[in-house]
């Protein structure tokens, strides 16, 4: 515009008059949409500066709260994904912090197990090596002592086998149609030995007819494995345990295996499945064991779209209850 009224004041195109109110009118509008260009775009541009602020902060993990999603409709969205994306990536960065600090804790865990089994197998054969041992009743003390901390050894290298098995999804569960009366006569089969060790009286309630179950009938009598070695160790001589089975609904079945030890605190049973927790040390040191068991069995009933849970209280024991669905005839 400037540039027309220019040649038209060169070659007297316009009268003079004309030419100025033009070129007021042309700075006039200049301004106004100068200003007007300003408006618009000062909310975009605000909003753009904050994005790339947050962003940089992002790169170096620094998760701030939402930003305000300010201007027009596209950058409203815009603002919308990132506050999604930022919050993502927060939760995603803040589940790999626990993941390596539970991946920590569990190799402590693990290795302060494994020490005291090798300490005491270290001893006993330093022992018979220096020729301490002078007759064959302590000899044979020794050896069955050694056995059971390499057995105690071969069950914790046992259970990180199957946990990372299971975790990684390396194993393709095989499942088939089976009753749960036949996976508990098996287990309690199994587990003869250690309860007539300690004199404990198993009492089952189950229906008449139990609807059958779809699932891998080995990693199942794994699960059911662990619950009652788990009643039995914290049962007391002479004690009960109690089985029980019953429908929960028309869908699921629910499994319940009751010991009447020494229970469990309000504290420990949010953590009882995490299996970088430990209970108190003391009991831990009475009972044995890592701690893996219940999370194998809780990874077992998720694999199996099962829940399990656990009620519980101080010296009156404690209740693990499986629900698992069923096969509709």
């Amino acid at each position: 515009m400037f540039t027309f009224l220019f040649i038209s004041y060169l070659y007297m195109v316009l009268p003079n008059k004309v030419i100025m109110w033009l070129s007021f009118i042309t700075i006039f509008s200049s301004v106004l949409s100068s200003f007007i260009h300003y408006l618009f775009t000062k909310p975009i541009e605000s909003s753009i500066q904050l994005l790339t602020t947050q962003s940089q902060q992002i790169a170096k993990r620094r998760f701030a709260g939402s930003l305000p999603e300010e201007g027009p409709t596209e950058i409203k969205e815009l603002t919308r994904h990132f506050n999604i994306m930022n919050t993502q990536l927060n939760e995603a960065f803040l589940q790999i912090k626990q993941s390596e600090a539970s991946r920590r804790q569990l190799v402590a865990n693990i290795s302060h197990d494994l020490r005291t089994p090798m300490s005491s197998i270290k001893a006993f054969v330093t022992a018979i090596e220096d020729g301490v041992v002078d007759d064959e009743a302590t000899f044979q003390r020794y050896l069955k002592t050694i056995s059971l901390e390499t057995e105690r050894m071969d069950q914790l290298i046992k259970q990180l086998f199957q946990l990372s098995l299971l975790d990684s999804g390396a194993i393709k569960l095989k499942k088939e149609r089976i009753h749960v009366d036949e996976l508990l006569l098996s287990v309690l089969q199994h587990e003869q030995i250690h309860l007539e060790k300690k004199n404990l009286e198993i009492i089952t309630d189950l229906p008449k007819q139990i609807p059958a179950i779809y699932v891998d009938v080995s990693y199942f009598q794994k699960l059911l494995f662990n619950l009652l070695d788990n009643a039995i160790r914290f049962s007391e001589v002479n004690g009960t345990i109690n089985i029980n089975v019953c429908l929960s609904s028309d869908q699921m079945l629910e499994i319940s295996i009751c010991d009447f030890g020494e229970g469990l605190s309000k504290d420990e049973l949010p953590h009882i499945f995490e299996r970088t927790y430990r209970v108190e040390k003391s009991r831990n040191q009475q009972f044995g064991g890592a701690g893996l068991g219940l999370a194998i069995a809780k990874t077992i009933v998720e694999s199996h779209d099962g829940t399990i849970s656990v009620t519980s209280e101080l010296e009156k024991g404690s209740t693990f209850t499986v629900t698992i669905p069923i096969i509709k005839r």
